[in-house]
């Protein structure tokens, strides 16, 4: 009965979990343009992302400078799925990773 009940647990556990994925165009980027990745940084929150843990507002301008035209994509890596599905849920990380476009990084 025991195995039965830990089988349909991470049935479930798997069912309900996904991918989290979001991407933001700032300025006139578009979809398709060549961008390079400049930084890189890792959000914390507990309870399935119902409460951030430390710094919850980021300001972009600490990860791409005064650039005007930048890619902001947050996901959740198989790392941090890993750990969300290792913790069940108490605790989520995403990591959110800064672009600039090709013809930005050289100026």
């Amino acid at each position: 009965m025991n195995t039965k009940f830990f089988v349909t647990s991470v049935f479930c556990l798997f069912m309900f979990s996904s991918c989290y994925n979001t991407k933001v165009l700032v300025g006139n980027v578009k979809k398709n343009d060549p961008v390079v990745k400049v930084n890189s940084v890792t959000n914390h929150h507990l309870l399935y992302g119902l409460i951030p843990v430390g710094k919850t507002i980021l300001q972009n301008s600490e990860y791409v400078g005064q650039k005007e035209n930048y890619v902001v994509k947050t996901n959740q890596t198989f790392l941090n799925g890993f750990l969300n599905c290792l913790t069940f849920g108490i605790y989520t990380p995403t990591t959110t990773t800064y672009y600039l476009p090709l013809n930005e990084v050289s100026k």
